[in-house]
């Protein structure tokens, strides 16, 4: 145990853990609704804030199981979604603090905790049962209850900001932007109370606090997806969401590599100076030595099938700090997620592949002036998407290949792993539409009733 300096013989207190889940937010979501996020804020000038974090997922399940084992293969032998179970390939993040003397609890308010209280299957290996209610200050009085016995490991999940939880708060909103923008002020009030309460009983500066977002949300611009706004493929405005950690030991500062889901658990382990290794060989990496050269996401398990019903295809997604490539079944889609975190444009509509499988610029004889800037009269641009999509899609080629021999590994057949072939083809979605204007309705259109102007809303 490490020893403080000039108390060479007093052993320095274990410091604690504060995980806090920022359910259904997303770097967009942070951004926009701001001025009712204050205490966010403030716990993110005082932390390391990693500007380039990735979700390992776009579903909060999955999500959550990665962070816990530290890895992104825990579910891909399942073929369903519904009751996966994790492999653990690495034991969970809470156990091992358990077994060195850590109060790990897991904590959850819920929306239907009344009706049915939350169920979680990665959360296991001896854990205490996840403790659940509808009522926030039931939450704090069990957060600050827990808080009298260190050293203490706590997972906060706090689920009003989930679509379907905030429907609570649908009949004082105006619209479902205001029902969202309530959703995080009152979730915002959450971390703000419980930094409250560690510093009224003087645990903030012994504290480890990580602040992170699961998933964000695409509200149906990729498609109808059945009324699904995440589980769906992973786009940037899915994947790109906050990891702020506040230490004693660390100064503010922005950190701009790359940084995953999976990544979060090693890190953990080396800020609470616990000496415990994650064998398996694809786990993260401890994010204050340095990142990963690629964020890698994914929207279902290697071994589940396409959903045709949703409209959603399984798809693995590959980021580094400029692009993002997207393979699933329909093909590659390519995006600059900087310029376009919302991946509308995928500039692989822009290039075809030659004969040795490059991209290369199809000729455009109708452009105007902003298109030959940004291409035609500057190749730097088609070279730089050439030379990047080659190597991504070698890496991820390489991360599919290597969940499919994990799922033969394990002595299960990989029924439903991407088709090598879905590397050698782009995507044709959208071609047509975003090359030419749509064809002319078939029936005559939809007239709307006459506005009545004497309508005054309530």
């Amino acid at each position: 145990m490490p020893h403080c300096a000039g108390r060479l013989h007093r052993p320095c207190p274990m410091k604690n853990l504060v995980v806090l889940h920022l359910e259904s937010m997303s770097r967009q979501r942070l951004a926009a609704f701001a001025p009712v996020l204050p205490h966010t804020t403030r716990l993110l000038r005082e932390a390391v804030v990693f500007e380039n974090f990735f979700a390992s997922a776009t579903s909060t399940l999955m999500v959550v199981g990665y962070l816990f084992h530290g890895n992104d293969f825990e579910y891909d032998t399942s073929t369903e979604f519904e009751g996966m179970r994790p492999n653990r390939n690495n034991p969970n993040l809470f156990s091992i603090l358990q077994e060195r003397g850590y109060n790990s609890q897991l904590i959850c308010l819920s929306g239907f905790h009344h009706i049915k209280p939350v169920e979680l299957l990665s959360w296991a290996g001896g854990l205490p049962p996840v403790w659940g209610t509808n009522d926030f200050p039931t939450l704090f009085a069990r957060f600050d209850e827990l808080t009298d016995s260190a050293p203490f490991a706590i997972y906060v999940w706090n689920l009003i900001t989930h679509i379907e939880h905030s429907l609570v708060l649908a009949s004082r909103s105006n619209g479902l932007t205001d029902q969202i923008r309530r959703a995080c002020s009152i979730a915002d009030d959450a971390v703000g109370q419980i930094r409250a309460i560690l510093e009224r009983k003087g645990l903030l500066e012994n504290t480890t606090i990580v602040l992170y977002g699961d998933h964000g949300d695409d509200p149906w611009t990729h498609g109808f997806k059945a009324g699904m706004t995440h589980g769906t493929e992973p786009y940037t405005d899915i994947i790109w969401t906050p990891l702020a950690i506040r230490d004693p030991g660390l100064a503010p500062r922005t950190v701009d590599g790359l940084a995953r889901t999976i990544d979060i658990a090693p890190t953990c382990l080396a800020l609470l100076g616990v000496d415990a290794k994650l064998p398996f060989p694809h786990s993260g990496v401890e994010l204050l030595q340095g990142s990963a050269d690629f964020a890698y996401s994914q929207n279902f398990t290697a071994n589940q099938p396409d959903d045709a019903a949703k409209g959603i295809s399984k798809a693995f997604s590959i980021t580094d700090e400029t692009y993002t490539l997207v393979a699933s079944s329909r093909g590659l889609e390519m995006y600059a997620h900087r310029l376009d975190p919302g991946n509308h444009c995928n500039l692989l509509r822009l290039f075809a592949l030659d004969a040795t499988g490059c991209p290369r610029l199809l000729p455009q004889p109708n452009a105007v002036g902003h298109f030959k800037a940004g291409w035609l009269d500057n190749p730097s641009s088609a070279h730089d998407v050439a030379s990047s999509f080659q190597r991504l899609r070698s890496a991820l080629a390489a991360r599919v290949e290597a969940k499919r021999a994990y799922i033969v590994s394990r002595g299960i057949e990989p029924v439903h792993a991407l088709p090598r072939a879905c590397f050698d083809s782009l995507s044709q979605e959208g071609r047509d539409a975003f090359y030419r204007r749509p064809a002319a309705p078939a029936t005559a259109p939809v007239r709307m009733p006459a506005f009545d102007i004497s309508y005054k809303p309530r």
